[in-house]
């Protein structure tokens, strides 16, 4: 993705507190059994709410979505019918390597979602959220280059636990151990999920 932007840097500056909100998002993710303090973890039993919600997010950002935007997804747990998940739907924005960041900003903004930060070691996309109440987070959205591996990662290992129930269950069973330890955060509980994702990502 192009760095240059119009704003040099506007886009850098992560936040807590949302610009406005979109109405209609808003009303979509009510309701939907979402919500969940940052960094906290806790999985809730899969919700039937979680892909019409989903879906509706979805139609909201087509009606506005920059052109440079080439697809968006529905990944991570709740996107896989019948597993147990972190109440936080998780969007992957498929970006032309053109984007300009600045413009994707003013959009993402404008709809209520906060930037908060780029690639890092624990974070291999730039993300934004959508917190309707301070810190309760409903939405993770990942910027993702279109078509490159870490967006294939996301869509192969989504396809593979919707494919596969014994894997799928295996995959619930291993984070809710992973989440009932005394000592566990959210960076530990992601490193023990790694090997589960990195070997079936690629089964697919």
């Amino acid at each position: 993705m192009d760095s240059k932007c119009s704003e040099p840097e506007v886009w850098r500056v992560r936040s807590d507190t949302p610009q406005r909100f979109d109405s209609a998002l808003v009303a979509c993710l009510k309701g939907a059994d979402l919500g969940l303090r940052r960094e906290q973890v806790y999985l809730a039993p899969a919700s039937p709410r979680w892909a019409p919600a989903y879906h509706q997010l979805e139609q909201i950002l087509n009606q506005t979505r920059p052109e440079v935007v080439r697809a968006l997804a529905h990944i991570g747990s709740t996107a896989v019918p019948g597993l147990a998940a972190k109440p936080i739907l998780d969007l992957a924005i498929g970006l032309a390597p053109t984007a300009d960041r600045a413009t994707i900003h003013h959009w993402l903004s404008h709809l209520g979602f906060i930037y908060r930060g780029e690639r890092d070691n624990t974070r291999p996309d730039l993300m934004y959220a959508f917190e309707r109440d301070p810190g309760i987070r409903l939405v993770n959205a990942h910027l993702i280059d279109y078509g490159a591996s870490q967006w294939q990662h996301y869509l192969n290992f989504r396809n593979y636990l919707r494919n596969h129930p014994a894997d799928r269950d295996a995959y619930a069973a291993l984070k809710e151990r992973l989440a009932n330890r005394g000592d566990s955060d959210r960076g530990t509980y992601l490193a023990g999920k790694t090997q589960f994702i990195q070997q079936r990502r690629t089964a697919s």
